[in-house]
């Protein structure tokens, strides 16, 4: 049965962060993850590439980047866009509005289309040259783009056809599992959930997407209201990632660890 089982780990948000990239590439070289996602207007954005480049066999995702959703630290966009930004330029922290969250949203704003997909070009065009090995878009913070404005499937579609790039498949509905829940944020608790929902899989191509990071005092100032202790989180996803009793339970079981270009 376990032949049958064939699952993606993708490890999203590098070149946020110096930590994010390390626990990006270390999910992958010593742990189960096979797809990284990479935003583009990020400030680490050209250390992600020189550590990327050096593995080829990584594949890598364009994680389509329209938000700023840390306190302490921002991004901008790549391309002149004064309809997808606040009043210091920077991404709003939502993209849509969250119940109970009163952070402020692009779909509040009367954005403009064409600096929207002026922008998703110029990510993408950027992505293709930086990481050569980059094989398709995704959506961050949100499940796809089209979530927020219809008109944005059609458009991504194009944009992919344009730069030789897959769409998302969790976009499309490939079946997401949770892997373990949010809290605690002990690895030991997190690795063994995991192994349990391995165990329980049935045939089939599942997903698992978290966001590893290394071990780094930049960390400790990274989060928003009701995520401040984001380098806990991330830290112990990535222990979980690597972390040898997963691994050994993976192959005990036989699932095949696959990437975007495997699809």
């Amino acid at each position: 049965m376990g032949q049958d089982i064939r699952l993606l780990v993708r490890a999203d948000d590098a070149g946020s962060t110096w930590a994010s990239n390390l626990g990006c590439l270390r999910a992958c070289t010593d742990g189960i993850a096979r797809s990284v996602e990479v935003m583009m207007p990020c400030p680490w954005i050209t250390h992600a590439a020189k550590l990327f480049r050096a593995h080829p066999q990584i594949d890598i995702g364009l994680h389509l980047t329209l938000t700023s959703e840390w306190d302490a630290v921002k991004w901008r966009p790549l391309t002149p866009a004064p309809t997808l930004v606040d009043e210091t330029g920077h991404f709003q922290p939502l993209l849509t509005l969250r119940a109970g969250d009163t952070r402020r949203s692009l779909a509040e704003n009367a954005w403009d289309i064409d600096e929207l997909v002026g922008e998703l070009h110029a990510q993408i065009a950027q992505g293709v040259t930086m990481f050569p090995q980059a094989s398709h878009v995704s959506s961050h913070m949100i499940r796809h783009l089209r979530d927020l404005d219809p008109r944005l499937g059609e458009i991504i579609a194009a944009l992919c056809t344009k730069f030789g790039l897959a769409d998302d498949a969790f976009g499309y509905g490939l079946p997401r599992i949770a892997g373990y829940p949010a809290q605690p944020r002990v690895t030991a608790s997190r690795v063994a959930a995991f192994i349990e929902t391995l165990r329980k899989l049935t045939p089939g191509t599942y997903i698992f997407i978290d966001h590893p990071a290394a071990e780094s005092t930049e960390m400790t100032d990274v989060g928003h209201p009701g995520y401040e202790d984001v380098q806990a989180d991330r830290l112990t996803c990535l222990e979980t990632l690597t972390h040898p009793e997963l691994r050994a339970t993976v192959e005990q079981l036989g699932i095949e660890l696959i990437c975007y270009r495997d699809l």
